[in-house]
């Protein structure tokens, strides 16, 4: 259902429909702030790399190809004008960028309604999380916190889409090694847990 609207709302907006376009910003710019937030520490860049993102699609709106999962393209657009920015800020070649030039992309929990025992179980979770690599915290975020799919996930990173589903499974066996568990127990506390 959420699909159909995007892809309904998307092609509003490339007909130059401006409701379109302010209901997209409105309803996306603070997933993708919460979303930059998570490469660098440096508010401005973040603020300045989604203005980016919306300028650009505002200017090229009859160029775009169709989506039907707004978000996606979204994170994926912004990605992309992140580490651009970041590489011109600190004129870094793009083969010196990698995951120990970027700040380390970051994960957090909000427990405020949940009882006492799950947020317990989302700190232990969270601190495990954060023990793993950036790629490895950016594919479980992606993939459990925004539900993309896996080629989705491989299209956002610009990674192939069996390094997608790899990194997913390196990161829960990292976890039930760091928390002790089964990855059965992992899998089913993210799905839950994230949602």
């Amino acid at each position: 259902m959420q699909r159909n609207l995007d892809a309904e709302i998307w092609e509003r907006f490339k007909r130059g429909d401006e409701e379109a376009f302010s209901y997209i910003f409105d309803t996306y710019h603070l997933a993708l702030c919460e979303y930059g937030q998570r490469f660098t520490s440096d508010e401005f860049l973040v603020r300045d790399s989604i203005q980016d993102v919306f300028f650009e699609l505002a200017r090229k709106k009859d160029r775009l190809s169709p989506t039907d999962n707004i978000l996606f393209y979204l994170l994926k657009s912004l990605r992309i004008k992140i580490f651009a920015n970041i590489r011109k800020s600190h004129r870094i070649a793009e083969t010196e960028l990698d995951d120990e030039r970027i700040d380390a992309f970051r994960l957090s929990y909000s427990t405020e309604v949940n009882p006492e025992e799950k947020e317990l179980r989302l700190d232990l979770v969270a601190d495990a999380l954060n023990q793993l690599p950036p790629r490895l915290k950016e594919t479980i975020y992606l993939k459990f916190y925004k539900n993309l799919s896996n080629k989705e996930v491989a299209e956002v990173m610009q990674v192939n889409y069996q390094s997608v589903g790899n990194s997913v499974q390196k990161a829960i066996a990292k976890l039930k090694k760091i928390l002790d568990t089964s990855s059965e127990s992992i899998l089913l506390f993210l799905q839950t847990a994230i949602l």
